[in-house]
């Protein structure tokens, strides 16, 4: 993820928290609790907030050091943390918590298998409580390693993917990249409906995402040559498709 588009995102989801009366807690990276406070404070009052308990900033090195057990994510330590955490929160707000973390994003960094791990014993708090997260990602969507493997892995624990910021620029991108590889003659578009047909419902994401997806249960290849078209219309200067007929 971006950093503006991090930041637009963050201060969205904290901002309509708040003024819902939600009480939010926020783990980021230390580089960004400084930026964050700087865009919130500019609509909200965050010392009132957090002195209320409405608002909870945690550091997310010094948070994730404190869940590691010789590199892994402890359960019972975990779970303490969050419930604690929780329970202080829900009694500061309306009884509903959105929480942003940047924890799980750093363990990523370092040891991917743990940072799904991780994911997993998020969601087992989550079942049982009233708490909106999310969390975010350093990794390039349109990376053939990432869709490979660790996109996979990643997003069978959410129940949403948000893979970019500009969705509409993004289906222009997978359009014109399937054309590209499937040719213009054919019918790709049936191609990509009938292939994204076999995506799972969970997580929701935007219906171009799910056709690049759907391409590594077809042929590598063909996914990862898919993939580059994309990139490359998603990245370029915006401009016209010119086809065939």
């Amino acid at each position: 993820m971006e950093e503006g588009f991090l930041l637009r995102a963050v201060t969205e989801f904290v901002g309509a928290g708040l003024m819902a009366g939600e009480a939010v807690v926020i783990v980021p990276t230390p580089s960004h609790i400084e930026v964050f406070d700087e865009h919130l404070g500019r609509t909200l009052d965050l010392t009132a907030a957090r002195t209320a308990g409405q608002l909870v900033v945690l550091d997310a090195e010094a948070s994730l050091a404190q869940l590691l057990v010789n590199g892994q994510p402890d359960r019972q330590v975990f779970i303490s943390f969050v419930k604690a955490l929780l329970d202080r929160a829900e009694a500061a707000g309306n009884g509903r918590v959105r929480l942003f973390g940047e924890m799980v994003r750093l363990l990523c960094e370092r040891n991917p298998e743990a940072a799904v791990e991780l994911e997993s014993l998020w969601n087992e708090v989550l079942v049982e409580r009233p708490v909106s997260l999310l969390c975010t990602y350093r990794l390039d969507n349109f990376d053939r390693g990432v869709h490979r493997r660790l996109l996979h892995q990643i997003t069978n624990q959410h129940s949403h993917l948000v893979p970019v910021e500009h969705y509409q620029r993004l289906e222009s991108a997978v359009d014109r990249a399937y054309r590209e590889v499937f040719g213009a003659e054919g019918d790709p578009t049936a191609l990509r409906d009938l292939l994204v047909g076999g995506v799972p419902p969970k997580p929701a994401m935007p219906p171009a995402e799910a056709a690049l997806i759907a391409l590594r249960g077809l042929r590598t290849d063909i996914a990862d040559a898919v993939l580059e078209r994309a990139r490359h219309y998603y990245t370029a200067p915006l401009s016209p498709p010119s086809y065939r007929a």
